[in-house]
């Protein structure tokens, strides 16, 4: 397994890391890596929160892909990126509003750069 510097992308072994030891990347930058231990509920919730981004981000894609590169009608375009908030509103209740800050405005750039 490895340890990635977050500054410059630089991987290291994650042996160098025993006993919560830290290493000064070649950047400047240090690199730590915490050993936690996870409990089998933990790790069965954090691969389900994985699930739902995933299908939030492959819903998003396609909505991309069809705004960039297909002749679907605008209009089924809106009626998918209304089915993304709706199942966005599902999986992730209390963060609705970020489908106003992140999709939308993604949205709305790729129409106007490759449909108008």
């Amino acid at each position: 397994m490895a340890v990635r510097c977050s500054y410059c992308g630089r991987d290291y072994d994650v042996t160098l890391f025993e006993f919560d030891r830290s290493v000064t990347c070649v950047c400047g930058k240090t690199v730590a890596f915490k050993h936690e231990q996870m409990t089998d509920e933990a790790i069965l919730a954090q691969s389900a929160e994985d699930r739902k981004i995933r299908e939030i981000r492959a819903m998003a894609d396609h909505i991309a892909s069809l705004i960039v590169g297909s002749d679907y009608p605008l209009i089924d375009i809106e009626i998918e990126k209304q089915k993304l908030k709706e199942r966005i509103a599902e999986l992730f209740p209390d963060k609705i509003d970020l489908y106003d800050l992140i999709y939308e405005p993604r949205f709305r750039r790729l129409k106007d750069q490759f449909r108008d």
